[in-house]
């Protein structure tokens, strides 16, 4: 990457990661008052009900923020096309899927959400259009390298809910509902945002280009197996541990895993970055990218994670992320399916051999195995088609420190001089 050009992926990466963070800061608050107004039981049910649309959403995503970030940054299309079609798809799409998972309430509630009150439900599924459609639109923001708003709509849901959890749980005692309506309420507050920011730069229409449509969910569906394997991945765990074991279980667990997954926002910020460059890149271009990307990511992780236990499970996760942009710039998500469909397949069955033996424990261990099987696989293909070695790949070398030493010297050009 040219020189203005570089400055200007550690800006926008810096400010995607600085915004996680602080949303994660603001989370870590959230989690504290949920803790203790809401205790062990129903704390891992809030866990359970907040993850439901999340994880619920892509199995009808299709595909499509990935399409969106590479139509219009690959084919030219018109962000106003591409942003009116989202609108249509979201409710549509997660209409139907909340109809179809509020007629199988009693199914969920009797499995997965042991001892939830049944009147949670109703605003969780209400949530799965608005979800939805923050993901399409955010893809929007991202293909036109619109970070700042970007960020802002990772940052606000955390800052609107820590205050309304404060107001809910501490000061009216609504219990478990009342958190859930106000989850709901923030949720909607942010998308109608981000829909009136999109709007400015790409007018929503209510119009339908069958074209469009047909190619975007060509495209679209081969990311959707790759996003549905990697989501189901992520979070498989937690559900398996709520059917397995308790709800009780599932808030220790995911204590331990908001913690473990600190270090990878590092990754997530730079692969959120870098996934239009490469969209827009030819393909030696998107190698050469992704080769710096992985090996300085790693290396700044590195410094970061330094005496951290975890450090280990999380360096494959962080390539696991980059990579999978790699692919799907370049429509080869074949190989992310692959990688991702593997994880899941080892991760389920890990799970249900050590959930009940080793309690969260056992699912610490197999998400460890399935991410460095997957990563594995991505990393042998990646060095095969883009020439670039496992090495040079993984590891920084001579040239790049000295650019660690030449943007160090500039920062301490441009540092006040000390006062006498």
């Amino acid at each position: 990457m040219a020189e203005p050009r570089v400055g200007r992926f550690v800006r926008d990466s810096a400010g995607v990661f600085g915004a996680q963070m602080l949303a994660t800061g603001l989370g870590v608050g959230t989690s504290v008052i949920t803790a203790r107004m809401l205790g062990p039981h129903d704390r891992g049910l809030y866990q359970l009900l907040t993850l439901l649309p999340i994880t619920l959403s892509n199995f009808v995503k299709l595909g499509i923020p990935q399409a969106n970030v590479y139509f219009m940054r690959r084919r030219g299309a018109s962000g106003s096309d591409v942003a009116s079609h989202s609108l249509w798809l979201a409710f549509g799409l997660g209409g139907g899927l909340a109809l179809a998972c509020y007629l199988a309430r009693g199914w969920l509630l009797a499995h997965f959400l042991k001892g939830a009150p049944p009147i949670t439900v109703i605003p969780v599924l209400v949530l799965l259009p608005f979800v939805l459609l923050q993901g399409f639109f955010s893809a929007v923001l991202q293909a036109e390298e619109r970070f700042r708003e970007y960020n802002f709509q990772q940052v606000a849901p955390t800052v609107l809910g820590l205050v309304g959890m404060a107001i809910a749980l501490v000061w009216l005692r609504t219990g478990l509902a009342g958190a859930i309506v106000i989850q709901t309420l923030v949720v909607v507050g942010v998308t109608v945002w981000l829909a009136l920011r999109v709007h400015r730069t790409a007018p929503l229409r209510l119009t339908w280009r069958p074209e469009l449509a047909r190619d975007m969910m060509t495209f679209g569906s081969k990311s959707y197996l790759q996003t549905l394997a990697s989501t189901l991945h992520f979070r498989i765990d937690q559900y398996m541990i709520g059917f397995l074991l308790d709800p009780v279980q599932v808030g220790f667990y995911a204590v331990a895993t908001n913690l473990a997954l600190l270090l990878l926002r590092i990754s997530d910020a730079t692969g959120t970055v870098l996934y239009p460059r490469l969209a827009a890149a030819g393909e030696r271009d998107a190698h050469a990218q992704t080769s710096a990307v992985c090996r300085h990511t790693l290396f700044i992780t590195v410094l970061v994670a330094l005496g951290y236990e975890l450090f280990g499970g999380l360096a494959i996760r962080l390539l696991y992320l980059i990579l999978t942009r790699n692919f799907t710039s370049r429509n080869r998500q074949e190989v992310n399916i692959v990688a991702a469909g593997a994880a899941l397949a080892i991760n389920v069955g890990l799970n249900w051999v050590l959930i009940p033996r080793w309690g969260i424990a056992g699912a610490a261990v197999s998400t460890a195995v399935s991410y460095s099987t997957a990563a594995l696989i991505l990393l042998v293909v990646f060095a095969r088609e883009s020439g670039y070695g496992i090495a040079k790949t993984l590891f920084i070398g001579r040239a790049d420190l000295d650019g660690y030493r030449q943007l160090a010297a500039r920062m301490r050009g441009l540092a006040p001089a000390p006062a006498d």
